[in-house]
């Protein structure tokens, strides 16, 4: 019993230290930001540590906060030297606009929809939705739904990002936002989940010793536990929005070509720059530097290396993942079909070889200038084919069915590539699934002469 004990104690704290160490801590905060908090943080990190300083400042926010403020006609820039970002504009957005586009691209009856349009017009401006009891009689009342259809539309809501947004308390918020962190360790998630649940005033209070007990994990795990859930979780996701200035800004703009669709990393080309300070890199190097000095400029150096691979890494990782949505989604944006085909995050972690946290900390928080618009990175990746009901799709296969040539009846496989043409790409055996619920038998079995 005790060895058991012993060793489930020394497996927790090697996924503590494995997941919730400081480089770890830091490097999923950078990969989660948003453009905006990017430039933030970057901006930030240049003020507090010595030897980094701004190569370049940030070209893409002062231009879309110029073209915002001063109603600058297109024609006045010579977009020509901002290649990528031709069809952007003002893209101010409070909080209940971002949440009703995202509702846009959800599959949901008129009374659905009414439902979560009603919920969303109760949001506050910090993202909660408050007085829940009272609010659902209100709707109930006005709409003639069910509680039950109120908590389904509710659900749907708190799936959309900004993560955490439709929570109705800072518990639900923060819970939200760790069960849509995708961590690849079940025993981390919930010894988050519990920490939260019934922990958050011991952490408020740095009660280490107790959240430990509680848990049955070392005091350092606790400790751990507190510092990601302060630097990795917004109690207040709708903070972004608070005023009407350039928040949604895209990280990447798909230029088409002739032999498909580049990606230009907006960050990268446009986004703000550090470098490491030649100056404080040189006293550190200079031998007649006092010891205190040269401690204390080796520690902010050191720092500083974490911080310009961190970004580095968030540049590698979204890039990498984007050109699979790109190549994944293609027919979305060639087309103007309103189906995106399901890309799975476990897929992309499998594939890449990294934890889902790291996928889902990648694309959160992210947006893409696309031929339809600025689209948030995460849409892009639905769990099921999205934009188009199941009926849709039935009724896609039954059209096909019906047309087809009786003496050569297609087969599952040939429906699909169809489908396909058409911008839907399913599995042969999602077809047949289809093709049986309609009624029809196999291609063989449907020979007429």
């Amino acid at each position: 019993m005790n060895k058991l004990g012993l060793g489930h104690e020394l497996n927790i704290s090697q996924t503590l230290e494995l997941m919730l160490s400081p480089r770890m801590i830091q490097m999923l905060k950078i990969l989660n930001l948003s453009y905006v908090e990017l430039a933030e943080e970057i901006e930030q990190g240049s003020e507090e540590n010595v030897m980094l300083e701004i190569e370049r400042p940030d070209r893409l926010l002062e231009y879309l906060k110029h073209i915002s403020t001063e109603r600058v006609s297109k024609k006045e820039i010579a977009f020509e030297e901002l290649p990528g970002i031709e069809t952007l504009a003002d893209t101010a957005e409070t909080l209940p606009d971002h949440l009703l586009k995202q509702l846009d691209l959800e599959e949901t009856d008129e009374r659905k929809r009414k439902t979560a349009e009603s919920l969303i017009g109760n949001i506050d401006a910090r993202g909660y939705l408050l007085n829940y009891k009272e609010v659902s009689g209100a709707i109930k009342k006005e709409l003639k739904v069910s509680q039950e259809e109120i908590d389904d539309a509710l659900e749907m809501i708190q799936d959309f990002e900004p993560e955490g947004v439709g929570a109705r308390s800072l518990k639900e918020c923060l819970l939200i936002q760790v069960r849509e962190h995708n961590f690849e360790s079940d025993e981390l998630e919930e010894m988050l989940i519990r920490a939260i649940e019934d922990h958050l005033d011991d952490i408020a209070e740095k009660n280490f010793d107790k959240i430990a007990k509680a848990l049955k994990i070392p005091r350092d795990g606790a400790v751990k536990l507190a510092e990601f859930i302060k630097n990795n979780l917004n109690p207040n996701p709708g903070s972004l929005f608070a005023e009407r200035l350039p928040c949604v800004i895209p990280s990447f703009s798909i230029v088409k070509e002739k032999d498909g669709y580049k990606v230009i990393n907006l960050e990268r080309t446009y986004g703000p720059v550090l470098k490491i300070s030649p100056v404080y890199e040189k006293m550190l190097k200079d031998p007649s530097t006092d010891a205190k000095s040269i401690e204390f400029l080796r520690d902010k150096f050191e720092a500083a290396k974490d911080f310009l691979e961190n970004i580095a890494k968030r540049h590698e990782t979204i890039e990498k993942i984007l050109n699979l949505i790109i190549k994944t989604q293609s027919h979305y944006f060639e087309t103007g079909t309103p189906q995106l085909n399901p890309l799975m995050q476990k897929d992309m972690a499998r594939e890449f070889g990294l934890h889902p946290s790291t996928i889902s900390r990648a694309v959160s928080n992210k947006y893409i200038q696309t031929p339809r618009g600025i689209i948030l990175l995460k849409v892009l990746c639905p769990r099921e084919v999205k934009g188009l009901t199941g009926k849709k799709i039935q009724k896609l296969i039954e059209d096909i069915l019906i047309s087809e040539d009786k003496k050569h009846p297609l087969t599952d496989g040939e429906i699909a590539e169809q489908l396909k043409a058409k911008g839907l790409d399913l599995e042969r055996r999602t077809v047949a699934s289809y093709r049986q619920k309609l009624g029809f038998e196999i291609a063989s079995k449907r020979v007429k002469f």
